[in-house]
């Protein structure tokens, strides 16, 4: 008997609100799901609302023109407080027991004023799959617990990171984030992994103990396909040449390295292209380039805000090359989006972006800033050098994973299972 899907689309109903609108994971999860809408028919999807408890069913609907509307409800502020914590404090569990009845009926307050109108879904039997935040499947165990439910959940996991040695701006973060994927993890039928490298990953915490023993875990890859934007167009594309870097976080993604590079491309006097910081704007990335270290490079960056997705591909059209400077990621989709759309993938040498990229992308030692200036200078001082790479890109496309090929490896994992 074939298992009855319930895919999670709660990450977008949480976009909806704006300040997380392109948020990766929720563009994750809203492909996803348009995709298996339009593969099977026999698939249900769901929200989950905090301040019910419970998972509502939402029914996306095919357009005309074969594109699909998620028909998830949009604008509704859910406010959250952890439903599990994974280290002990009296006090904090005491102020809780009045708080979470105050949280809750706010939640339940913002739903009925939007308006929402859907009908709870019975999870019984049924199998919950879900590509959010490890910490939201963890809500909704807890609540269909509390409610007896007898279901199955199947995660997809995007990266075991904050398990290692990186800097985070709350000390808790990376206690929530073990704990979280212990729950997820010692409760799942199976575990879903968006690359080979984040399910060695997952596999390897297993066996330290870390996480607790997995039964299977399948690598289901991410895609390089890059949609177009259906929202007009908001912001500019710069005139001048430009690099392009999606996210401008310091730290693990190594936006120094960056700056860096730029400063030796400056002070080599070679030709110094703008950086182009696209999405949420950072203190921290603010700081430092208003600190001494920023005066050398400081007029030649630029931000693009939250860009919505039509503008997105323009920048990414435009640019001279995509940088990725990360120590580590779990994919590395704007790697991959930039390929789809043709233009060079400059990459650190972490494992899973040659994963994504192949032999299409250009790679730097993410501790040497001047193998990244170098491959700069290269695409902005010979063109016919660029001409190439941009031909081995194009010739590339029709290889390169689309969304399709990810609703299709997802299904054929739940398939396999017993």
């Amino acid at each position: 008997m074939k298992r009855q899907v319930v895919y999670d689309l709660t990450e977008v109903l949480l976009a909806s609100t704006g300040r997380l609108r392109y948020y990766g994971i929720a563009r994750v999860v809203a492909e996803i799901g348009a995709e298996l809408r339009k593969r099977d028919p026999s698939v249900r999807f769901a929200v989950f609302s905090q301040g019910h408890g419970e998972l509502f069913e939402v029914f996306p609907k095919l357009r005309d023109d074969g594109s699909v509307d998620l028909n998830v409800p949009s604008g509704i502020r859910q406010l959250r407080v952890r439903s599990h914590f994974h280290t002990k404090s009296v006090l904090r569990d005491l102020l809780l027991v009045p708080i979470r009845p105050i949280v809750d009926r706010r939640n339940r307050r913002a739903w009925q004023e939007a308006g929402v109108d859907l009908k709870p879904i019975d999870m019984n039997g049924k199998t919950l799959v879900s590509c959010g935040r490890p910490k939201l499947i963890v809500d909704m165990i807890g609540a269909l617990d509390r409610r007896g439910t007898k279901f199955e959940v199947v995660p997809l996991l995007h990266d075991m990171i904050p398990l290692h040695d990186f800097e985070h701006q709350l000390a808790s973060f990376p206690r929530n984030f073990i704990g979280d994927n212990q729950v997820v993890a010692g409760r799942a039928k199976a575990i879903l992994a968006n690359s080979e490298f984040t399910r060695d990953e997952i596999l390897a915490f297993s066996q330290k103990g870390i996480l607790p023993p997995v039964s299977e875990v399948f690598a289901v890859p991410l895609v390089h396909e890059c949609p177009e934007g259906i929202e007009p167009p908001e912001q500019t594309v710069p005139d001048e040449p430009y690099i392009l870097v999606v996210g401008s976080s310091l730290g693990r993604k190594n936006l120094e390295a960056v700056f860096e590079a730029l400063r030796l491309l400056k002070g080599q006097g070679r030709p110094v292209p703008t950086l182009v910081l696209a999405g949420a704007r950072r203190k921290k990335t603010d700081k430092y380039l208003q600190s001494g270290h920023g005066d050398a490079i400081r007029d030649h960056v630029v931000f693009r805000e939250n860009p919505n997705q039509t503008d997105l591909v323009k920048l990414y059209e435009g640019a001279v090359a995509l940088v990725l400077a990360s120590r580590m990621e779990g994919w590395g989709l704007p790697a991959g989006e930039a390929l789809w759309l043709g233009t060079p993938a400059i990459c650190s040498t972490a494992p899973v972006l040659r994963e994504v990229c192949g032999d299409l992308g250009l790679y730097f030692d993410p501790d040497r800033p001047e193998e990244l200036a170098d491959h700069v200078n290269n695409l902005m001082t010979r063109p016919d050098f660029g001409k190439q790479l941009r031909a081995r890109i194009a010739e590339a496309k029709p290889h390169l994973r689309t969304w399709s090929n990810v609703a299709e490896d997802l299904q054929a994992a739940l398939d396999g299972l017993d």
